[in-house]
């Protein structure tokens, strides 16, 4: 038991696994509020399947989604890299005074300072590590593979490394939270899927499809509804092959500065007044995804999985970054635009802040 006590903060603090690892498959619960999802029967109030920044390709055998963390990368290791800088520093700085300037210190001083040494240490270190490391050196995304041909699931995991799962022997349901925890910041849309072994103990529980938006669990439901008719209904693929939505820029590469640069103006806000308005916020989450994405390696899936996943060379339903059409100028210059707004808008609040020091 203390082993796996130890694995487990090990995963969770200095790792921060807090997405699909062994760890969050024994620690997830079906907290809030829960609703099986039938494979077999169409999602109700849900029209029309979408790719809602999620697909990353599609074929006749298979489709490819990100992981449910993918649209939120780089907003918590910006945030960690910001404390993380000035509390280095300031430890350096009483580090140097109490090793060189020590004697001509109080004892009560020399309590307070190894006294912050010890809070950072186990306290403040620990917290800046896992923020830092939750986007950064680590994969760019953790992908899932859906095929049709041998119904399995194809999952990265954080520790685990590739995992097979039956489709028919995962059980989807949404996860909503509670009033309760609406109110304590707890807010969550998603579906997950949960497989237990023979005995009937949790196997893999892991968050499959999110959607951060004004759509909230319709979004959500979207995704889920075009991964349910592709592996349940005969033209599925073909479907798939129809949504008129554009495909995530994460085929066997790293995301584009531009892509980045998207995902981040979208994952704000949906509303362009609103993206003109939080442009600070579009600022900080770009600069944290295109910092996250050079320090991460991106998954390769290993050959085993390749074969399984094989497409015909004369598959008309093929669908990746080189099937997609070349963005837009619209496309490009509006998320360029919000992103140097907000560092316009820093740059100035940083020179009346400190235009008396110069």
């Amino acid at each position: 038991m203390r082993s796996k006590n130890a694995k487990d903060i090990y995963n969770l603090i200095i790792k921060a696994n807090w997405g699909f690892s062994s760890t969050m498959s024994r620690l997830r619960g079906l907290g809030g509020k829960v609703q099986l999802l039938d494979k077999r029967c169409a999602t109700k109030g849900c029209e029309k399947p979408l790719f809602n920044d999620s697909v990353i390709s599609s074929s006749s055998a298979y489709i490819e989604i990100v992981d449910s963390g993918s649209r939120l990368r780089g907003g918590a290791s910006f945030f960690g890299l910001m404390a993380l800088v000035p509390i280095v520093v300031g430890m350096g700085a009483l580090l140097y005074v109490i090793f060189f300037h020590g004697e001509r210190l109080p004892l009560i001083v020399h309590i307070f300072v190894w006294l912050a040494v010890l809070v950072f240490l186990f306290i403040a270190g620990p917290c800046l590590n896992t923020l830092v490391r939750w986007d950064m050196f680590r994969k760019t995304h953790y992908p899932m593979r859906f095929n049709r041909r041998d119904r399995k699931v194809y999952a990265w995991s954080q520790d685990m490394g590739v995992v097979t799962m039956n489709w028919d022997d995962i059980q989807f349901y949404t996860s909503e939270a509670t009033k309760s925890q609406d109110r304590r910041g707890m807010s969550r849309e998603e579906i997950r899927g949960y497989v237990r072994d023979r005995n009937g103990n949790m196997l893999y529980h892991l968050v499959f499809f999110k959607y951060e938006g004004f759509k909230g669990m319709k979004g959500v439901l979207e995704i889920w509804e075009l991964v349910r008719r592709y592996m349940e209904e005969p033209d599925g693929y073909i479907q798939a092959y129809q949504v008129d939505q554009r495909l995530l820029d994460l085929d066997g590469k790293r995301e584009s500065f531009i892509h980045s640069l998207i995902q981040a103006t979208q994952v704000i806000a949906d509303s362009r007044i609103l993206q003109v308005i939080l442009a600070m916020a579009i600022t900080w989450t770009g600069t944290g995804r295109l910092i996250a994405k050079w320090t991460c390696r991106v998954p390769r899936w290993p050959e085993w999985v390749e074969e399984k996943c094989r497409v015909a060379p004369d598959d008309p339903y093929v669908r990746n970054r080189q099937t997609e059409p070349p963005l837009s100028t619209k496309e490009i210059l509006w998320p360029l635009f919000c992103y140097l707004l907000g560092w316009a808008e820093v740059l100035t609040i940083l020179y009346f802040c400190f235009r008396g020091y110069f």
